[in-house]
């Protein structure tokens, strides 16, 4: 589905009536302009959705509706509802770009910011250095924005409830974690190694700069529903020991964006080469 825009479903006669209705996908843009409504924001709900002028509802594009109008009755719900929406629509960041969840992408900025919070999260969570943090692509659900950044887009990036949770891992079993990212089509994001794939099987990598140490400890952040099956990945059977904690991954997009804020930093991702994927 392209952005701003839904899908309507169109149902046209059919020619030959023993094959049934033909059906036809046809994009429409969501940009008010049936109405002239706009998306509402704390700087526009009074105009944004229209007015209502004694007994009639008057859209943004001044099309006149009796107030016992269906269309009337929608707008006047959406209106009542707006003050409950004021926090989510709290600027908390501003980004350089709007940066886009591109799945195919192994080298993802949006990936790669991601991954470097939650290991940066979990190292403060957990009271322990992480070596290693993964999450999947699928659990961003749209694009972080350019400009202004509000608690709605953070929720609406993440709106799954997948808890932060702490792994203790030997390395031999780091490296076949590895191993079964590199078979995967993108890889997810990751922080905290530098790998080298090739034809789905890992040819290298390096953790915090160095060779994986097959019997060394590693601590690694990562969800809960990456544990048992989520993704194809089952973390959990390769941990010595799994600490979960009851945070929401997406406090840790709110903690990184607002912490950002708090420093005076416009927030920009980047690809770095952390992840190389050849045929």
């Amino acid at each position: 589905m392209v952005k701003n825009e839904v899908i309507i479903l169109l149902s046209v006669a059919a020619t030959v009536v023993s094959c049934g209705p033909q059906m036809e996908w046809r994009s429409v843009p969501m940009d008010g302009h049936r109405v002239g409504a706009q998306a509402v924001t704390l700087e526009n709900v009074g105009t944004a959705l229209g007015t209502f002028e004694d007994d009639t509802y008057v859209t943004p594009s001044g099309v006149r509706y009796s107030e016992d109008s269906a269309v009337a009755e929608v707008a006047a719900a959406l209106m009542e509802v707006q003050p409950h929406f004021t926090a989510l629509k709290t600027v908390i960041g501003h980004s350089a770009g709007e940066y886009a969840n591109l799945r195919t992408d192994p080298d993802l900025p949006l990936g790669n910011l991601f991954a470097d919070a939650l290991r940066a999260y979990g190292s403060d969570l957990f009271g322990v250095p992480m070596d290693f943090a993964v999450t999947n692509f699928g659990g961003i659900r749209v694009p972080l924005p350019k400009g202004a950044i509000t608690m709605e887009d953070i929720s609406s990036m993440f709106p799954f409830k997948n808890y932060v949770c702490h792994v203790k891992m030997k390395g031999e079993n780091l490296t076949a974690l590895l191993e079964q990212l590199a078979g995967t089509k993108a890889f997810q994001a990751t922080s905290g190694a530098t790998v080298k794939v090739k034809a789905h099987k890992l040819e290298s990598a390096l953790v915090g700069g160095k060779p994986i140490d097959p019997k060394k400890i590693y601590n690694v952040t990562t969800i809960d529903f990456l544990l048992d099956g989520g993704d194809k990945l089952n973390i959990g059977a390769l941990a010595e020991d799994v600490t979960l904690s009851t945070v929401l991954l997406k406090e840790v997009m709110l903690w990184y964006v607002k912490g950002a804020e708090a420093r005076g930093e416009v927030i920009e991702a980047k690809a770095d080469g952390r992840v190389i994927m050849e045929d």
